[in-house]
């Protein structure tokens, strides 16, 4: 806007010139007109000036600048730093062994003496036919083990019984009851009827003591027939 106002007034000075650069000639040699005033035309001159500084100065922006509001930048609370530890746990020097449970199937050794701490245990002390011993194809024989309770409970005849277990079957009943109960530190003799097989060779048979599903005592027996 400005601008425009500007360009109006240099157009306007512009053919003020051009008019007074004419009134010489037009008033020279030439009857019957009038002569111009200078003063006159001076006058409308700064006339004209001012007011055209006056609409000049009603469209230009006043000096005086309405001051902006400057931005204020919110204050930001800072968050708390969290700081991890790591702990590190090392597997401690001392090693610890946990040993196995003692079997309740304990065995002396023929013709010791001993003792256990198992609830049920033997001490087999004579087999009778000796292991080894020689018989005919088919000869009809009993085999007896003399046992010793050394466990901590008495062998109720109720409860306590001997099968056979495995190897060789030259038995003719696979399995029998105790016949009296037996005490700790008590023997008892297990008798099995048993029968040589009819081809030679050497035969072995294992037995067991049961009580419940717990086994215990195991009872070998080897023969030779020729």
């Amino acid at each position: 806007m400005a601008t425009t106002q500007k360009t109006k007034l240099a157009l306007w000075i512009s053919t003020l010139a051009l008019i007074l650069a004419c009134v010489p000639a037009l008033g020279i040699g030439t009857p019957g007109v009038a002569t111009v005033d200078p003063n006159t035309i001076g006058t409308f001159i700064a006339q004209t000036v001012n007011a055209a500084s006056t609409q000049t100065a009603a469209v230009m922006p006043s000096s005086t600048l309405t001051p902006s509001v400057t931005p204020t930048r919110p204050t930001e609370t800072p968050s708390p730093t969290f700081t991890s530890t790591v702990i590190f746990i090392l597997p401690s020097a001392t090693f610890t062994f946990t040993p196995l449970p003692t079997s309740t199937s304990t065995n002396a050794s023929l013709g010791g003496s001993g003792s256990s701490s198992d609830n049920y245990a033997c001490q087999v002390t004579r087999v009778d036919p000796p292991n080894g011993s020689t018989f005919d194809p088919r000869d009809d024989f009993d085999v007896f083990w003399t046992v010793r309770n050394i466990g901590q409970q008495r062998w109720d005849r109720t409860d306590v019984d001997y099968v056979y277990s495995s190897g060789s079957k030259i038995h003719k009943v696979s399995g029998y009851d105790l016949e009296e109960n037996v005490r700790v530190g008590n023997s008892i003799e297990l008798g099995v009827d048993m029968v040589a097989p009819k081809d030679e060779g050497t035969y072995s048979t294992v037995w067991i003591m049961r009580v419940g599903s717990r086994e215990f005592c195991p009872l070998r027996f080897t023969i030779v027939v020729r």
